[in-house]
């Protein structure tokens, strides 16, 4: 059915528009968490569980058609275990792998200057916990929007704001029963340096 949905789509594009523009970029993005898990018995125990922060590194392959875009992204980044609440935090950086791998639909929603386009993007993600010896996997949803510039020849840069949701990483018995498990935020700002396999412009 998915299938079907996209031939639909690329069908109703103009030509030139679906024959699309390739390209394959590198990532390296600074990412923050909350939620996970939440003491609600304001007891002597940290009051919250959750990813650490870290940054993430990442591959995106994806195709420019027209105003429109669609793109595959696999990301790795080791976020550890944080315990605590605002000012007082600690990380435990030896467990809390992450593997993400995020499927985006984007659209140009405006532009800065004569080449630089703004986009916004939405898409599942799927999140491979490692904790330890055991792998966790969560589905979840991404959000962005993303400035994009010409650098030089076939290379272009892309700034990202993106946010991510999903079930809480913590499984039923993982903590004591006064810890409540919450969805798992993530946000945060990626820079991307990308090669383009043609030189056409993207469409106003």
């Amino acid at each position: 059915m998915r299938a079907l949905a996209l031939i639909a789509f690329l069908a109703a594009l103009p030509h030139r528009a679906a024959l699309g523009q390739w390209y394959v970029g590198l990532e390296l993005g600074s990412a923050r968490y909350g939620g996970s898990a939440r003491d609600t018995s304001n007891g002597t125990g940290p009051p919250a569980f959750r990813p650490g922060d870290g940054a993430m590194a990442g591959v995106r392959v994806g195709r420019v058609m027209g105003r429109f875009g669609a793109a595959l992204r696999a990301s790795i980044g080791k976020p550890g275990l944080a315990a605590g609440d605002g000012d007082l935090i600690i990380i435990d950086q030896s467990v809390g792998q992450l593997i993400e791998v995020a499927t985006f639909v984007a659209v140009r929603v405006g532009g800065i200057g004569p080449s630089g386009a703004i986009r916004a993007e939405t898409g599942p993600a799927l999140h491979l916990w490692k904790i330890g010896d055991e792998i966790r996997s969560r589905i979840g949803a991404v959000g962005a929007v993303a400035y994009e510039w010409p650098v030089a020849a076939r290379f272009s840069g892309a700034i990202r704001l993106e946010g991510v949701l999903s079930r809480s990483w913590f499984d039923a018995g993982d903590l004591p029963p006064e810890y409540d498990p919450r969805a798992t935020r993530r946000y945060g700002v990626t820079l991307g340096l990308r090669y383009l396999f043609s030189r056409q412009h993207p469409a106003p």
